[in-house]
Order: structure tokens, then sequence, then C-alpha cells
């Protein structure tokens, strides 16, 4: 058992239990080996016959239990894990576990009552500290959360997923730069420990940290060279920085090791789409369906790289998946949005909203966006951030005017608009930049603050807000990458429009870029668009005009408070007349003019945005007016927006 030859011990116990079954230890010690080998079926036969036996054996009570959770067996694991209590209350472990198989069926009430039971025993358990931080984070207390993890890495200074798990949910809550750190001293200090560098990894690419990332990451290959995993990870730390060629070589160097790997495929597709090497991006797609056509993947991503044509049997590949019942609605979800996305560019304007209604709605069930709470946290920030307020904080900001913030609703023409400011020679575009909403998901964190963002705001201190702006621009150097050297870089995160009394207040000198399109143009673009989920309101047409309408409720009291501050731009007078508010656009941030903005088609750099071709087009008319084509499908979104 030792050895880990769990075939040959199961034989030796075996041959024991059929000479002396009353040999208790036996019994049990052939139970522990079915269950090393994965034979839960006969482990749990096994269980059985002990507690025939010994019914009243609460170690063997748990164990079973053990197995059980292992199997994925919940409810049965919690039965037995009681059992083992009731002859035996003091059992820390069955406390513990069974909280922990609570958390698994999301009963996080019980689960907390069982840890803090397990607690009340041994006040020193760092591994029910551990689940009971896990189960505080799940339900987004993270105060209690981030405390009993940090007494579990403590309690267990060499234990180090505690320490990871404190990392992650630091992370989670939005102190991405302490978690930062926390990354940092596990792999400082233990320099062979590859969960480590990998972990820090993933976290440095999604604060897009590429540089840094990509030194994780070639860290962890040495320590494991042929891991295909990290070989991936490097390629997307490539992409990250630009480096097409690179990350291919890495993709490809990921392949080698194995073979038809699907994941390296589709990071050179990637690469492919972010260098506008399309018509190498759909035969990558092919290669895909080619090692398996019974799965979807390849057909999404086909879809999403060129304009479909009716006869190119893209839509009857799609349509063959719709009856499959072995399929997640996550993939449902995005079969539609990519039948709607085929059926849209074939102009067969039915059958594309029949689909794109079909995906919204299987996520609109899921996420059931609340417009009432979602009009009181608009008021929230209205009413925090009034003139009283930048009165009061007027002192709070930093000089730099690095920053060029570009807010609008999504696809209302914002990457457009970055594309023409950062065409150029002193700017650089960073793209969508998280950072914001990870501020004001923290904040009250932050502040120690008993009271939510924005209300905890009126306790910011100059310190903090100094602090905050200097991580702000710390991230935007390095998204920039580190031998830029250009006296801009745009933040174009359509959502920053819910902070921007936040931005303006600690960047005061920073330039402000509102992006405006046709509204129903914009909803509609929206609902075609397959959104993650922190756009709960943009699967149902209703809730889209309504959430329309507290933006522009929202945008109308910046203009009021923020008077000069805010340029808009509407898409409609862009494409009309380029060259006239492209020099406007230029002229209002304070630069000089260059031509090179009035081809930000040419722009050579990798593109990070749902419509890659569409921005390696010159400026085109063809989305004004497109929600004609769907009329009779989107009377509530007309009625929502009036």
């Amino acid at each position: 058992m030792q050895k880990g030859m769990f075939e040959r011990a199961e034989k030796c116990f075996t041959n024991i239990v059929k000479i002396a079954p009353e040999i208790y230890e036996a019994q049990n010690a052939l139970a522990f080996a079915y269950v090393a080998s994965k034979q839960h079926d006969k482990a749990a036969v096994q269980f059985k016959i002990i507690l025939k036996n010994h019914p009243n054996d609460a170690h063997t009570h748990h164990n079973f239990a053990n197995s059980l959770y292992g199997q994925q067996h919940y409810e049965d694991a919690i039965n037995h894990y009681q059992l083992a209590l009731k002859i035996n209350p003091k059992l820390v472990d069955s406390h513990t576990h069974c909280g922990m198989a609570y958390r698994m069926l999301k009963n996080y009430e019980d689960a907390i009552t069982c840890f803090k039971q397990a607690l009340n025993l041994d006040k020193a358990n760092s591994k029910a500290f551990h689940v009971l931080g896990l189960t505080f984070s799940d339900i987004l207390d993270y105060p209690r959360a981030l405390e009993c993890l940090n007494n579990a890495a403590g309690l267990t200074p060499n234990f180090l997923e505690y320490k990871l798990s404190f990392a992650y949910v630091l992370n989670k809550a939005g102190l991405s730069y302490e978690a930062s750190a926390q990354y940092q001293d596990i792999c400082d200090k233990n320099p062979n420990y590859i969960d480590g560098y990998i972990a820090y990894g993933k976290h440095l690419l999604n604060m897009r940290h590429y540089d840094e990332a990509l030194e994780c990451f070639t860290r962890a290959s040495k320590l494991s060279p042929s891991t295909p995993d990290i070989i991936d990870e490097i390629g997307y730390s490539y992409l990250g920085l630009n480096n097409t060629e690179e990350a291919i070589k890495q993709f490809n160097a990921a392949l080698a090791k194995a073979p038809n790997r699907l994941d390296s495929l589709v990071g050179i597709e990637t690469a492919y789409q972010d260098a506008g090497k399309l018509d190498d991006a759909a035969q990558l797609c092919d290669q895909i369906i080619a090692l398996d056509s019974t799965q979807p993947t390849g057909f999404i991503l086909k879809s999403k790289i060129l304009k479909s044509k009716p006869d190119d049997g893209l839509a009857e590949s799609l349509l063959s998946f719709t009856d499959r019942t072995d399929l997640s609605d996550d993939t449902k979800v995005r079969i539609n949005f990519a039948l709607g996305k085929v059926f849209d560019d074939q102009k067969n304007h039915h059958l594309a909203f029949k689909h794109y209604n079909i995906a919204n709605n299987l996520k609109d069930i899921s996420l059931a966006y609340n417009k009432e709470a979602s009009k009181a946290s608009f008021t929230r920030i209205i009413e925090t951030f009034n003139a009283d307020f930048f009165k009061q904080h007027q002192n709070h900001g930093v000089a730099s005017s690095t920053p060029i913030i570009i807010v609008g609703m999504p696809r209302s023409a914002t990457t457009l608009t970055e594309q023409i400011i950062s065409s150029h020679p002193d700017v650089i575009g960073a793209g969508e930049v998280t950072f914001w909403s990870d501020i004001t998901d923290s904040m009250s964190l932050r502040l120690n603050s008993a009271n939510p963002y924005p209300i905890c705001i009126a306790d910011l201190t100059t310190t903090q807000a100094h602090e905050i702006s200097d991580m702000y621009l710390a991230t935007l150097h390095k998204i920039a990458g580190p031998q830029a050297s250009f006296s801009h870089i745009t933040d174009k995160m359509p959502h920053n429009f819910l902070t921007l009394g936040l931005i303006t207040t600690l960047f005061p000198n920073a330039k402000i870029i509102h992006t405006k399109r046709d509204p129903i143009d914009t909803c509609l673009s929206i609902y075609f668009q397959h959104f993650n989920d922190n756009h709960p309101y943009s699967f149902n047409l209703e809730s889209l005009g309504f959430y329309y309408k507290q933006y522009e409720r929202l945008m109308e009291h910046w203009h009021q408070v923020l008077p000069g501050r805010i340029m808009d731009i509407h898409y409609t007078d862009t494409i009309s007349d380029p060259e006239y508010w492209t020099r406007k656009l230029i002229s209002h941030l304070g630069l000089a003019w260059d031509d090179a903005c009035l081809a930000p088609h040419k722009l050579e750099r990798s593109v990070k945005t749902p419509s890659h071709w569409q921005v390696r087009q010159p400026i085109y008319k063809s989305s004004e007016q497109r929600w004609k084509n769907y009329e009779p499908y989107i009377q509530a979104l007309i009625d929502a927006l009036k």
C-alpha cells in the first residue's frame, strides 16, 4: 500500500479476509485499497460489510463518507458523516468534511455551521479555516473569507496550497495588486514550486501584465519542460505582447508534445485572427473540424472569422448540433450565437433573429437581471458624485495627463475611436482595461469601510487616492509594454462610464471621450454579441432598453457636474465626415495633427475585439440603421427606449 502497489495489496488483504474475516484491520485495509485504486463500487460493498458487523464504528462511517464524497455522492456522504458524528461528536474531520459536502451542494449555511463546529473543537485547525474561508468567498463575504484564509496560511506556513487560496481570493475580492504581492512572495520563497508560478502567471495574464506572465511561465517550463499546458500559456503571453510570430511558434511546440491538441490549435487560430490573417485562421478552423467533426468548436470559431455565404455549408453544419441532447446549455448558447451570425451574414434576418433569441433566452434565464436593483445602483452613483463631492475632493487628484478614457455603451464605436486616436504617434492603445471595476469592487475593503461602493468613497483620503492613481498608471504602462514611450495611453473599457466620478477625481487632467451611436443599433448589436456574465442586462430586449435609459441618465448627470470635461462623438458624424470629426477629436486631446489618424485600419498591431475583421476595414457605413432589418422582431426594445 505504501509503495502504491494497490493491486498486489488488494490480493494480500483479500487472502487475509478469506482466511480470517474477523480481522477488522484487514477488512478496513481492503476497503482503503479499493478506494486507492478508484474501485469505488467495491469499496462501497466493503465498507457496508464492515458496518454490518461494526455499525457503531464512527471512523468507518467517516471513511465510507470520504469515498462517497470522492464519487461526488454528496448527500450520501453527508448522511455517513452525520452518523459518524452521532456516534462521536468530537470527530473534527467529520465536521470539516461534512461542511465540504454541504459546500459542494451550495448549502452554504449548513457548511459554515459545520466548519464552525470543527473550529470550536480545534481552534487551530487550518483545514477548517481554509474551507470556511473558501465558503465565505463563495457567498462574496470577502472580509471574513480573507481573515479565515490568512489564519489557515499562518497556522501551516509550509502548506503552500493555502497561501495560493489566499492570493486567489484577494484577487477575486478586487485586491489584484495585493494578490500579486502574495503570489510573488510564494514564488520568491519557493523557487521550485511549479504550481505557484503557474497560478501567478495566470493571474498576471488576467491583469494583462504580459511580460511578467511570460517570465512566470518560462520559469514553470524550466521545472517541467514537456508540459503542453505551460507552453500554451507562454504562447498566450506572447500574444498579449503582440508577438504573434513567437506565439505561433510556442503553440506549435505544444503540438509537438501533444499532436492534435485542441487548445494549441485554438491558440494558433487566435494568433492568426489577432494578426489579421483571417484566411490562415479559417484554415486552422478546418483543421480543428477535421480532427473531430462531432464537436461544434471548429464551426463556431469559423463563424466568427469570415462572412458566411449561403453555399458554404456552415449553417447546415451548426444546425446539425441543435438537436443534440448531450450538450451543455453554455455550448447551446455558443452554437445559437454562431448561427445568428451566420444567418445575419447571409441576410436571412428571420432565421438570424430566431437563433440570437434562443441564445439570449438561455442566458437571460440563468442570470435573471434585476431592473430595480440596477436602477438603484445608478441612483447611488448620481447621488454620491454630486457637485459638492467634486468640490470637497478637488485636491485628491494627480497631475498626470497620460490616460485618455473612452467610454460609452458596448458596441458604440469605442474600438473605432481608440483605433483613430492610437494611430497618432504620441498615443498607444491599451484596449479594455478592467482596473476601475476591480477598484470599485474592492473599495470598501481598501478603505476599511462598512459601506459599499460608492457610498464608502466619502472616506477616501488624499493618500489613498494617490495610491490608486499610481496603481492605474502602472497598469497602463505594463499593458502598453516596457518598451513603450508614449505621451498618452487610451483605455476604452466602455463601462467606465459608471466610474467617471472616481476617474475624474483622481485624474483631473485626463481627457474623456464619450462615444455615441443610434440607440437601437447599439442595443441590437449588444443583443447579437455573446457577452460574459458581467453584462446580465444584455440578454433581454426589454432589459437592454431599460439599462440604456439608465446609462443615458448617468451620462446626462456627468455632463452636468463635469461641464466641459467630456467630449461626445457620434458614430454617425464620424462616418459621414471622418476628417472633420477626427481633426476635432485630435484637437480636443491637445495633440498636433497627424495624417495617420485618417487611416486607423492601417494601424499595425494585434486587435483584441469581437469584430476583428471590422476594425481592419476603412471607416464604413453599413452598420448604420442595421436595426431596420430586424424591426418586426424588436418591438420590446423599441418600446423600452422610448
